[in-house]
């Protein structure tokens, strides 16, 4: 190697050794700083990674979360029964029932509801400032949601979360059409899965329905205080108006009380309910619903409420009427939807119906009143008192007043005797059965002589031997007698004998006298048993009979022979306005009018006849028809009266049909006419219809013909056209005083001798006959 190479040899080793060396610094000084910065990233490295980690894991938790709770959602979507259906709401609407006054004008005589007073109104009969009202205070954005103001929901969730921060007070998130399922579901528990219920109906409801639907069905049921329930029944209850008549300011006092009911109406606290009733006109405003100038007119507005005094307290016992009102129309319903009793008694009570009576609202009062006093009854003070009723009608079935015990009424809906009392008809029963059907079919005239005697009848403890039945009644003697003698058809009626109805009962057939009576005067309580001789002839009758059914049965007989189906509504309106009852004034021509006009003459013997059983009866202003009725033992006593004007009827008894201790009592026939007399004689008409065809005529009194001008009479009977006896052509030698009918031997051997006075008997009959 050259020198010149040695040296650039030298020259430049030095200098690569330097940068070798300059380098191996340089490094050496990297990892000093690599070994100073190595704790440091190695925890920031840590810490990023817990951190991803936890955001991973969060992720994932939501996610499942997230997952979780949609099949959640989804799945209890599926099993929530979305059943709120608008045309089938279990709403509690009130029923009301009215009669009217003597001006005709409508009259509340009660208003019944289970549980809420609630009367139905349409959307289109409450002003557009009174919906506009409940909107902006409930719920503002009601014509803008689909069911669930979201907003308002998240804003209630936060709210509550966050302790009051949002809202300075507790607010709720539902719609009005959340709380209108709240109401009508009665769903109220306070939890997350009745919150998840009502959203999802919500929206379901809103789907099918309109905005308009809604808010009536809400304002129909909206709680508005005590037992008011929708918006009609607390303007009645506040301002004594309909909806239709409420101001701005009254609407907006309505509003103010849904959110506390009991604590912002205006009877409970009026400052409170003035206090929101403003914010209800701020709300109004904001929402441009209102002016400016009707915002400060309402505010301004000073309200009139009525006086809370005025409504009836819901403890007060309803009368007689209305009870019997409240179970005619559920038995209607019954048959009218065919659903049992209980199902119709919930109908009538929550289905907002309008019921109007033919009640007449003094009379009712009247024998209330009489009702009431137990000196009416007797003039004893009694330790053990018998029951009675009593129910009277005009000649179209109008029921105009009734009673169903004695004393102060116990209750509301308790038992009336007069309507479903099944009692035995006693001798009430004969007009109906043996007499008029003889009569209306010409078996017999009113001066037809017919026997004081029993017929023969099989006798049961004696099979193929026969027994005497039956006798007769007597308040005067302990044996039960007949007489043997032989009496005019008009005088066997007053004395009310038994064998005499029997006879004519026997001569008609029994079967012909049952299917009669229970066609011609309705009688729904005969059964197959009565159509034989014991039940047609001294009315004891298997069920026994109602007296409303009773009394019904005696129109014809001061009507023109017509009978009409006893009522105690006129009709039944339904909250939508339609008719859903209506009674049938339909008449039946029980009888004919020639046979009805005979028969109320007849009966008027009763009343005015000097051995008639109903004498305590007869009024001094205008006549009347009747008849006395006593079961067996003194159990039922009664009395069935027709004045021109009404017919009417009174019983009396024990419950448990013991006997009534003689003398304790006042006879039927003055029981009623304690009752009914003065009323009776209050009447517009003093006559009866009159029937121009029926003859009257001078009878025979030998021999129940017509009289000839050498018969001894003085006495004018009523004859059918149709049926008018032969002149008596058998009397042209004996002289003019009277003869009485011959008693036969076989006849007086039936007698008791201790039992009858036959100069007694002689005696009345010739007062009959001198009479």
């Amino acid at each position: 190697m050259s020198s010149e190479n040695k040296k650039k040899t030298a020259a430049s080793k030095p200098a690569h050794m330097a940068d070798e060396k300059a380098s191996s610094a340089e490094s050496k000084k990297k990892k000093r700083k690599k070994k100073k910065a190595g704790p440091i990233r190695k925890t920031l490295t840590v810490i990023g990674t817990v951190l991803l980690s936890l955001i991973l894991i969060a992720v994932i938790s939501v996610s499942i979360i997230a997952a979780a709770l949609t099949l959640y959602v989804m799945q209890f979507r599926e099993s929530t029964p979305i059943d709120i259906d608008l045309d089938s709401l279990d709403l509690a609407y009130t029923t009301f029932i009215y009669g009217q006054d003597k001006e005709g004008n409508d009259v509340e005589l009660t208003k019944i509801s289970r549980a809420a007073n609630r009367i139905p109104i349409s959307i289109e009969r409450i002003p557009r400032h009174v919906r506009d009202a409940f909107v902006y205070i409930e719920d503002e954005r009601f014509y803008e949601h689909a069911g669930v103001d979201w907003k308002r929901t998240f804003g209630a969730f936060l709210n509550e979360i966050l302790g009051g921060v949002i809202y300075s007070s507790r607010q709720g998130g539902s719609t009005i059409t959340q709380q209108l399922i709240k109401n009508v579901s009665g769903d109220d528990d306070s939890n997350w899965d009745r919150k998840m219920r009502e959203i999802f109906r919500a929206s379901d409801l809103e789907r099918y329905r309109t905005k308009d639907e809604i808010l009536e069905a809400y304002l129909n049921c909206v709680g508005m205080g005590g037992s008011a329930s929708g918006i009609q029944a607390a303007s009645l209850k506040y301002f004594g108006k309909d909806v239709s008549e409420l101001t701005l300011a009254e609407g907006a006092c309505l509003a103010a009380i849904p959110k506390s009911p009991e604590r912002l109406n205006p009877f409970a606290d009026p400052e409170a309910n003035k206090e929101r009733q403003e914010l209800v006109l701020k709300a109004m405003y904001k929402n441009a619903a209102i002016s400016e100038e009707q915002y400060e007119e309402a505010i301004n507005e000073e309200l009139h409420f009525r006086d809370p005094s005025q409504d009836k307290t819901t403890n007060e016992i309803q009368n007689w009427y209305v009870d019997m009102v409240i179970r005619d129309v559920t038995l209607d319903l019954m048959e009218l939807y065919g659903v049992d009793f209980d199902a119709a008694s919930d109908m009538l009570y929550n289905g907002g119906y309008t019921i109007h009576t033919p009640i007449d609202i003094e009379m009712q009062e009247k024998i209330e009143e009489k009702y009431r006093d137990y000196t009416t009854f007797s003039d004893s003070v009694l330790s053990d008192p018998p029951q009675s009723a009593f129910i009277v009608m005009d000649y179209t079935g109008n029921v105009l007043a009734v009673a169903g015990g004695i004393g102060e009424k116990a209750g509301s809906n308790i038992f009336n005797r007069a309507t479903m009392a099944k009692r035995q008809a006693g001798s009430c029963f004969k007009p109906l059965a043996g007499y008029s059907y003889s009569i209306e079919n010409n078996l017999i005239t009113w001066s037809t002589i017919i026997q004081d005697l029993p017929i023969e009848i099989p006798d049961e403890n004696n099979p193929g031997q026969t027994r005497k039945w039956p006798t007769n009644y007597s308040s005067t003697s302990a044996d039960n007698v007949w007489s043997g003698r032989s009496y005019f058809t008009f005088q066997a009626l007053q004395r009310s004998l038994n064998t005499v109805s029997a006879r004519l009962v026997e001569g008609a057939g029994a079967a012909n006298v049952f299917e009669f009576v229970m066609n011609k005067y309705q009688i729904s309580t005969l059964t197959a048993y009565d159509a034989n001789l014991s039940p047609m002839s001294v009315g004891a009758l298997t069920e026994g009979i109602y007296l409303r059914e009773l009394v019904a049965a005696y129109q014809p007989f001061g009507n023109g022979g017509q009978y009409f189906a006893p009522t105690s509504y006129t009709h039944v309106i339904d909250p939508s306005g339609e008719i859903i009852l209506q009674h049938q004034y339909t008449p039946i021509q029980s009888i004919s009018e020639e046979s009805a006009y005979v028969m109320n003459k007849l009966m008027q013997t009763v009343i005015e006849g000097p051995n008639g059983t109903g004498r305590a009866a007869k009024l001094n202003n205008v006549p009347v028809v009747g008849k006395t009725g006593t079961t067996q033992d003194w159990r039922d006593t009664l009395f069935v009266g027709c004045t021109p004007d009404y017919v009417s009827g009174v019983w009396y008894g024990y419950d448990d049909n013991r006997t009534v201790k003689s003398g304790t009592y006042y006879g039927s026939a003055q029981l009623w006419k304690n009752i009914f007399g003065d009323i009776a004689e209050a009447g517009t008409r003093t006559e009866f219809p009159q029937c121009e065809t029926v003859k009257e005529l001078y009878y025979c009194s030998n021999t129940g013909l017509i009289a000839s001008g050498s018969c001894p009479t003085g006495n004018v009977g009523y004859y059918k056209s149709t049926n008018v006896p032969p002149v008596c052509n058998k009397c042209g030698g004996h002289s003019a005083a009277p003869k009485l009918p011959e008693i036969t031997e076989a006849a007086i051997t039936t007698i008791s001798p201790d039992a009858i006075d036959i100069d007694r008997l002689t005696d009345e009959l010739l007062d009959d006959e001198n009479n």
